[in-house]
C-alpha cells in the first residue's frame, strides 16, 4: 500500500470517526511538526467542535496557564492535512482521532493527562505536579 493510499484511507476513516474521540499514548514526532515558530504556545492541539476530550485538553492547558495553538480540523483543511500526516507517519495502524496534541517532538492521541504531563516535563514545561527550570 502506498503512502498516498494510506492517506486516502486515513481521510475516509477521519470522516467516519470525527463523531468520537479516544484516548491512547504518545509517539515521537519530528520538530518540524511542533509548535508554531515565533509563538509562545507550548503545544499544538488538533481539535473538532463538540469533542469532549478536546475540551478537557483545552481546560487542562488553561488551568496551568500554558498557551496552545489550536487547529480546528473541520474548519481548516490545512489543519486536517497536517493532522492526517502526523497520524499516517506516527500511528500507521490507528484511525485518526482528535484531539491530537503535539508537544515538542511527541504527539499524544486523545487526551491522556498523564501522557500530556510527561510530554510537558520532557519539553521542560511547567505542569501541575512540578516544574522544570
Amino acid at each position: 500500500m502506498t503512502k498516498r493510499s494510506v492517506a486516502a484511507l486515513a481521510t475516509t476513516a477521519l470522516v467516519a470517526c470525527l463523531g468520537g474521540c479516544a484516548m491512547t499514548g504518545p509517539a515521537g514526532l519530528p520538530p518540524s511538526q511542533g509548535v508554531v515558530a515565533g509563538s509562545d504556545a507550548v503545544a499544538v492541539i488538533y481539535v473538532r467542535p463538540g469533542c469532549s476530550f478536546c475540551q478537557e485538553a483545552r481546560e487542562f492547558f488553561a488551568a496551568r496557564g500554558l498557551p496552545v495553538h489550536e487547529r480546528n480540523v473541520v474548519a481548516d483543511r490545512g489543519a486536517l492535512v497536517e493532522m492526517l500526516d502526523i497520524h499516517v507517519r506516527r500511528f500507521p495502524d490507528e484511525e485518526p482521532i482528535v484531539p491530537l496534541i503535539v508537544i515538542g517532538d511527541r504527539a499524544v492521541r486523545g487526551f491522556d493527562q498523564q501522557e500530556v504531563e510527561k510530554a510537558l516535563d520532557e519539553a521542560g514545561r511547567k505542569t501541575e505536579s512540578g516544574s522544570k527550570p
